[in-house]
């Protein structure tokens, strides 16, 4: 079992914080969260794989899993941003231990929308059962990540559930 301990900003040693709170009883002062990993997923894809819709804008391919968000925001690089969007979903189905096939989870239901042009801010959105799910577990999206070459894209997605209550 994995656990993320977030303390007060202001600590420069956090854990010798922790640790002598804990050692003198005082353990619910400097300790703000607690998270439990509920799911991690990692997807890698190969670009080449996204050539034939993004070099001749078949975007009927694209409408079956993308939103029309996503689609307006694929203006600036499609293939990479694409195969981000569609990594991003399936490392998502692989954070919740499922797949589109064996979910009521829709392609949709995930969003990735880059902030302006380039990779450098970017938003993952989680709607409708996908966002149920979450709710009912009290889980979240606790870090997301991606990098890119000319070759490959790799996303990850880490769910972390709270556990505040059993501070």
């Amino acid at each position: 079992m994995s656990f993320f301990v977030f303390v007060m900003p202001e600590v420069s040693n956090p854990f010798s914080v922790v640790q002598r709170r804990m050692r003198s009883g005082i353990q619910k002062q400097s300790v703000i969260a607690m998270h439990r990993v509920f799911g991690s997923g990692i997807d890698i894809e190969e670009l080449s794989r996204f050539d034939k819709y993004t070099e001749n804008n078949d975007y009927s391919f694209m409408d079956n899993f993308c939103t029309n968000n996503e689609l307006i925001n694929l203006c600036d690089d499609n293939r990479v941003r694409f195969a981000l969007s569609f990594s991003c979903k399936e490392a998502f189905f692989k954070a919740l231990g499922k797949s589109w096939t064996n979910s009521n989870i829709l392609w949709t239901d995930i969003e990735l929308l880059f902030d302006g042009p380039g990779f450098d801010n970017y938003r993952v959105l989680v709607h409708n059962y996908a966002k149920e799910l979450l709710e009912k577990n009290s889980a979240g999206i606790g870090e997301t990540s991606f990098d890119y070459n000319e070759e490959f894209v790799m996303f990850q997605v880490i769910l972390l559930q709270n556990h505040n209550d059993h501070l």
